[in-house]
This record gives structure tokens, sequence and C-alpha cells, in this order.
């Protein structure tokens, strides 16, 4: 009785883990992912978009669908106006356009800003649509098994077996062009992807010891597939589905550019590209900006994505 008193005695003058929370290994993460310059950089430069695109309306100086024809000060030759900054040399008396004007005489600054908000949107809701589909589709097909995996996984690989953007084409095509069809078939298409990682981390996770003994004590199937199972598929879907909504805005351009996404007028970076398409040296500054934005914004979130794939693998030494 002595010495278990004693040992007791011990254990109670240990002192307490400093910082208990700091311990977890989300905030071990997150701290990882603010020593990741790359991913610095990525938070920045989304931060900077996503800032851009809900101040649009604050920050843009003209109505991005309006032209500039009839307007007070707007005179001459003004479709296709290169962009005037009293900055950089260009006359008082003329009205500033950061940008210049397009061919419709609109301010290309404003269309820009705007063309943010749709580029952002169509990024966000197809990515989330894609992972809540098939990151169920794939826990499911995983966790089940036998026919049901067979059947999910097939018609993945289906999917899968026609070049993305094609497929997507293919799917506005059907559906008609515009930007919520663009949105659906972008994220139909991106579905596999998160189906085959959901069902390659449930494989690995569901033979593990304490699920098996939470259906030895029978747990509800459902309760351990999205209370135990689903928590450590996360780390996966969370980086790709990051480095998706580049991927996405990128497509979301491309089926603009072809006339497929964003309609006239909506301000859409691909929809603009593909208007000065023709006057790329006559009139660069039509095709420079809206390229310059796609490339920004895929950047920030390859950048962003690649940092988040190094701060939550537990497999890099941290010291």
């Amino acid at each position: 009785m002595a010495s278990i008193n004693a040992t007791s005695t011990k254990i109670d003058k240990i002192p307490p883990v400093e910082g208990g929370f700091s311990t977890s290994l989300w905030l071990e993460a997150l701290k990882n992912l603010f020593r990741n310059r790359s991913a610095i950089v990525g938070m920045i430069i989304i931060g900077l978009l996503v800032l851009t695109a809900v101040a649009a309306p604050l920050i843009a100086p003209y109505d991005p669908i309006q032209s500039m024809i009839g307007q007070p000060g707007h005179t001459g030759r003004l479709p296709a106006k290169a962009p005037c900054i009293h900055l950089l040399g260009c006359a008082l008396e003329e009205p500033e356009h950061f940008m210049g004007l397009d061919l419709n005489a609109r301010d290309m600054f404003s269309r820009i800003l705007h063309g943010a908000r749709t580029s952002l949107f169509v990024g966000f809701s197809s990515v989330f649509f894609s992972i809540v589909i098939g990151s169920t589709l794939g826990m499911i097909a995983g966790y089940a098994g036998g026919w049901l995996d067979m059947l999910i996984m097939r018609m993945m690989d289906v999917l899968l077996a026609f070049p993305s953007l094609l497929l997507a084409i293919a799917i506005v095509t059907v559906l008609g062009p515009g930007l919520q069809n663009a949105l659906l078939a972008i994220a139909i298409v991106s579905i596999p992807v998160y189906a085959r990682l959901a069902r390659a981390s449930v494989l690995s996770v569901k033979e593990m010891e304490y699920i098996t003994a939470e259906r030895a004590l029978g747990g509800n199937p459902v309760r351990i597939l999205f209370t135990h199972i689903m928590p450590n598929a996360l780390t996966p879907l969370i980086v790709q589905g990051t480095l998706g909504i580049g991927s996405a805005v990128l497509e979301a351009a491309a089926l603009s550019f072809l006339g497929l996404g964003a309609q006239p007028p909506t301000p859409e970076w691909g929809a603009i590209l593909s208007e000065g398409r023709n006057y790329v040296f006559t009139s660069p500054h039509l095709v420079f900006f809206p390229g310059l934005a796609i490339m920004i914004t895929v950047l920030g979130f390859n950048l962003l994505g690649d940092g988040m794939r190094d701060a939550l693998d537990p497999r890099l030494n941290r010291f």
C-alpha cells in the first residue's frame, strides 16, 4: 500500500504537458503550413483574390457591362483602347482606365475584378460538389466492398477513361451553354478523382484494430464510416480539393473561351480572353490581363495545395 501511495504521489507531481491542445495533429499541421513559404505565398494570393472578389463592386470604377461610348469625357476611338494611367504619362484630360477598354468599350479593369467573383464561385462550388459526391461514393465502395464496390468503381473508371475537358465539353453540349451547366460539368468530371482517394483511405483504415473492435461491439456501420473512418480520409481530400480549385478555374475559363461557359455580357476571364484573341498583336491588353489573372489564380491554389500536402504528411521530418 505504501508503494502504491508513493507511486501516486510521484504521478501527481508530474507537471502537465504545456499547451495540451497544441500537440494535436491538426494544430501541428497548421503550424507546419505557416512554416512553408510556398503555402504562405499561396495563401496571400488566394486571400487577395477572395478580397478582390468580395469587394469588386466597391473597387471597380465602372459598371463591368456598361460601354463607355457616349459617357462624359470619352471621345474618339474607344473600342480596344489602350490602358490610360495618369501616373505613367497618360493625358490628364483623358479618363483613366488602368487596363484599357475592350472591343465593346467596356472598362477592362472592372471586368477583371468582377471576373474574379465568377471564376472563384465556379472553382469553389464545383470542387465542393465533387468532393461531397465523390468522397461519399468512394467511402461507401471501400467500406462495403463486394459487388457494390465493383459497380461504383467501374462507373468511376468509365468517367476517367475520357479526358476531363473533352468530357466537360460533351456534357455542356448536351445540357446547353451557360455558367451553371459548365459548373455542373466540371464537378461531374472531377468526381472520380475524389472517389478513388476516399476509397483508398477507407481500405487502409477499415482493417485497423480500433475499427475491428468497434464492429465487434456492434457499432452502426454508418456511424463507423462517418465518425471513425471519414476523419482519416480528410487529409488527401483537402489537398486534392485545394489543387482541384485551380484546375476548376482553368477548365471554366477553357469552356468560356470556347463559348460554352459564361455567356456575354457576363464578365468571366475565359470569355474576356476569347473576345480579344484575334487582337493579340494590335491590342495585347485584351488577352494579357485576363490571361495573367487566370495564371495567378491557378498558381496560388497550386502553391497552397503543395504546402498543405507537405504540412499534412506525418512522414516528413519537421526537426
